[in-house]
């Protein structure tokens, strides 16, 4: 185009060369002036922003490529400060129920024991990686921060979980066992020991065990309004009445995870006559661990106990008396945290 505008210049000065051959003062003051007013139009092509070549655009939009009109600014969709690592599924609960037949009402207990409502992305078994490890969800907000607190009951002498988190993460652990024949004692300068029990109430135990509820080991420790990162127990088929207690007192509202093991009474079966698990024992079962999803918990991961496996009554199959249940407490993460799933899928298997 510049190549164009040159030789048109050519032959107009040549033109106007031939007319002013005797006033060649304003020959030159003409060529000056039109070189001038060609430089100004070129600059003001280039300037002009202009569709792309072969594109149709309408007149709104080929008015704001002239200049003609401002462009509208839309605002940009925020970029979130963390990638959500929570994923939830969202589906209908597995049934257990009174209408069932003792075989079905087996076969949907123990699926809804294997059953996965949260995705963790950074799930890690802290201890040993059969029995005397738990599994913590360490994806934000639900790690372990800043003076992180555990409440651990039930040591049975295996210290591998409590140790792993207080040396990994620095967190002030609480461990109790009344079973233990070991005096009251600090096992490090993060780790405290006492020779106590959880119970549904504050009693003296005909073991002659001193054990307290949740609630008041929270009041005596000052921890009533104090997060509780993580709450773990395993004390042998007692954590059924021991969950009743924590929903009577409703003093889970601050613990952002819990892990313990769920037993059914096959764990104490020593003879082929002893009576199996019935209906009405599974749907007791369902019912205290549904309440516990109703408070929002969700089970991010769980673990069969191989060393409980038995063969069932009802259905000739193998079961397990024992698994290690892990849940996160919901009302802890914030919408923007988490990806909801409509459907199920690998990702929580």
């Amino acid at each position: 185009m510049l190549r164009r505008y040159y030789q048109s210049w050519l032959t107009t000065c040549h033109f106007v060369k031939l007319r002013f051959r005797r006033q060649p003062f304003l020959f030159y003051a003409f060529a000056v002036s039109l070189t001038i007013v060609v430089v100004i139009f070129w600059m003001y092509l280039k300037m002009t922003p202009r569709p792309p070549p072969g594109l149709i655009l309408d007149k709104e939009i080929h008015d704001m490529f002239l200049g003609l009109k401002k462009p509208t600014y839309r605002p940009l969709r925020p970029i979130p400060l963390i990638i959500p690592q929570i994923h939830v599924k969202n589906l209908p609960p597995i049934i257990v129920s009174a209408h069932q037949t003792t075989v079905k009402a087996e076969e949907n207990f123990f699926k809804f024991l294997q059953n996965k409502d949260i995705k963790c992305n950074n799930d890690m078994r802290l201890g040993h990686p059969h029995d005397g490890g738990w599994n913590v969800c360490m994806s934000p907000p639900l790690g372990f921060g800043d003076n992180c607190l555990v409440y651990s009951f039930g040591i049975g002498n295996d210290w591998q979980f409590e140790d792993a988190v207080s040396k990994i993460y620095g967190c002030r652990v609480l461990a109790y066992d009344p079973s233990m024949d070991v005096a009251d004692h600090n096992r490090s300068n993060l780790i405290t020991f006492k020779r106590l029990g959880i119970g549904p109430k504050n009693e003296v135990t005909p073991a002659g065990w001193k054990v307290k509820t949740f609630g008041t080991f929270l009041k005596d420790e000052g921890h009533e309004n104090t997060i509780i990162n993580y709450l773990k127990f395993d004390i042998e088929y007692s954590e059924w009445r021991v969950l009743e207690s924590l929903f009577k007192e409703r003093s889970l509202k601050n613990v952002k995870q819990i892990g313990f093991e769920a037993h059914s009474k096959e764990l104490f079966q020593v003879s082929k006559l002893d009576m199996p698990t019935g209906k009405e024992e599974f749907l007791k079962m369902y019912t205290t661990l549904r309440r516990l999803e109703n408070l929002n918990f969700r089970k991010f991961n769980y673990r069969l106990n191989p060393f409980g496996e038995y063969r069932s009554k009802h259905s000739n199959k193998i079961q397990s008396c024992c698994y290690e249940l892990h849940y996160v407490n919901m009302n802890m993460v914030r919408s923007n945290e988490t990806i909801i799933h409509d459907k199920d899928s690998e990702l929580f298997h």
